[in-house]
């Protein structure tokens, strides 16, 4: 006989909703222990399977990886974005899932893309700028992007998971309310920080015509200063800006594409994305090269 009252199972259904790996969820399962008569853990947790509260589900990765969540919700009525969020905890929502946030387009992405920070990158403002040639941008942008293989397939959505270097989650942000898909409590590239990311990363962001369309629609609602200090905080070894000035001035922000040469002075020819060709067009000013027809 079950030693969980229906005032337990009511409460215990509320704080397990969400879905979340072992490592997060043991913890709120001792703290609520304590309520009830049990006084092992492993009883504790049989108990709440045994009563429906405790369902499991294990994902795959395409890289091999396999994470286990749990809730008290049966795994087929489980959001896609809550299941991103358990996943990596510690993370933030960005690239095409912020843009969708943001409402920058109108495409309805069944991709959701997570974010985690790892090792430390390098300060260049403190150590002096990296001396770049212009054949080893060349050698490196003719390559095509990397793409993550950490990436799980829960109901029609695909959950890309990426790590990236430490840069102390720089133009990251808490969702304050439930609003479009990511979760009330989680986190997500402010506007700036998503505009700068669709230039680093349009492979992730929907391509170089979805980037373009949304420095069109973001860069009237975006602070200026704030995207100019994050790209700053960022610390770039490649010469991001000259992409974002570029396409700045091509959308008919002019205040932002002049701040932007104030700031910064073009040392390199640059691409616009991977996938280089000595064929691309040739913006002399920002000394950018791009496909043909993309603008």
């Amino acid at each position: 006989m079950t030693r969980l009252t229906s005032s337990h199972k009511k409460q215990l259904a509320a704080l397990l909703e969400a879905p979340a790996r072992y490592r997060e969820l043991k913890p709120v399962l001792e703290g609520y222990m304590s309520k009830t008569p049990y006084r092992r853990f492993n009883s504790f947790e049989g108990a709440l399977r045994t009563a429906g509260l405790l369902h499991q589900l294990e994902l795959k990765a395409e890289n091999g990886q396999t994470t286990a969540l749990y809730a008290s919700v049966a795994p087929e009525n489980w959001d896609p974005y809550q299941v991103a969020r358990a996943l990596c905890p510690g993370g933030y929502f960005c690239n095409l899932t912020s843009l969708y946030y943001h409402a920058l387009t109108n495409q309805v992405p069944s991709m959701i893309y997570v974010a985690t920070e790892g090792r430390r990158v390098k300060d260049n403002r403190r150590t002096g700028p990296t001396t770049l040639s212009d054949d080893a941008i060349f050698d490196a942008f003719v390559q095509p992007h990397r793409v993550s293989t950490h990436t799980l397939v829960f109901q029609g959505h695909e959950i890309s998971i990426t790590e990236r270097v430490s840069r102390n989650f720089i133009g990251v942000e808490t969702v304050r309310a439930n609003r479009r898909v990511c979760p009330k409590g989680s986190r997500v590239t402010s506007l700036e920080r998503a505009l700068i990311d669709a230039v680093v990363l349009p492979h992730y962001n929907g391509g170089l015509a979805t980037t373009i369309e949304v420095f069109r629609k973001g860069l009237p609602h975006a602070s200026h200063r704030r995207l100019l200090d994050i790209y700053d905080g960022l610390a770039y070894v490649y010469p991001y800006w000259q992409s974002i000035g570029f396409l700045c001035e091509k959308v008919g922000a002019h205040d932002l594409a002049a701040a932007i040469v104030k700031e910064y002075a073009p040392r390199n020819k640059f691409y616009l994305d991977h996938g280089a060709k000595t064929s691309w067009e040739y913006d002399a000013k920002w000394q950018i090269y791009y496909p043909k027809g993309v603008l």
